[in-house]
């Protein structure tokens, strides 16, 4: 006859693995989680780093965890070039944990010896800012097409969905149209050349709307050149 503690024993015992192993992965098995930058250094771009949740203890107590350092920051690019952004405190962002040791590699680059053999460690993070909290949120979001703009929206490069192009220094904008009008602080420009607005027009002294004709005489001969 089976032993009819033995399935009991089993579930029980399984019960205990299942536990030690949670409690281990939980405090050594790390992946990603959200934060944000204390401190920046733009020569090195490597970050101080606050992890953005707190760390709770076996007793449910809550605390901050400690800021990491030295950690490097990504910025989109590759060989052809790269597109910088200014860091700050508070950038919110998401940090990764390198399966290994990072430090020799982020000293030397290239194919580098590890220098420690821990893994998953709190200190191999990489910071890639960009994801945010609801507070931390885009304001103005157009949603539409690709905007490479300033955090308060004024200044911008901007190809929408339409096909059309705007530009935006904050003082005056350009739009260029799917359809070739181009449009500089309300004057248009037409494909075939020809400038419409509803403004006056000066090529250097000659107003357009208020200039004076020279040497002009009484018939059907034609006036001399504009004067202001």
């Amino acid at each position: 006859m089976s032993d009819p503690l033995s399935s009991r024993t089993q579930a029980e015992y399984s019960k205990m693995l299942r536990g030690i192993f949670g409690e281990y992965l939980k405090d050594n098995m790390r992946t990603s989680v959200p934060g944000h930058v204390l401190s920046f250094d733009p020569a090195t771009q490597m970050a101080e780093v606050q992890i953005g949740l707190m760390l709770e203890d076996r007793l449910g107590s809550q605390q901050p965890r400690r800021p990491i350092i030295h950690v490097p920051v990504q910025f989109w690019g590759a060989a052809g070039g790269t597109l910088e952004c200014r860091v700050a405190g508070n950038t919110e962002g998401v940090l990764f944990f390198s399966q290994e040791c990072i430090d020799s590699w982020v000293d030397q680059g290239g194919v580098a010896v590890k220098s420690e053999p821990r893994r998953f460690s709190i200190n191999d993070a990489y910071f890639i800012p960009g994801i945010r909290s609801i507070p931390g949120a885009i304001t103005s979001f157009a949603n539409d097409g690709i905007r490479l703009r300033s955090n308060d929206g004024s200044r911008y490069v901007w190809l929408k969905d339409d096909a059309s192009i705007g530009l935006s220094n904050g003082a005056g904008s350009i739009t260029i149209g799917a359809d070739g009008v181009v449009n500089i602080n309300g004057v248009t420009i037409t494909p075939a050349g020809l400038v419409h607005t509803d403004n006056d027009m000066q090529a250097g002294l000659i107003s357009l709307k208020l200039h004076k004709t020279s040497q002009v005489q009484p018939g059907n001969g034609l006036s001399g050149v504009p004067t202001p």
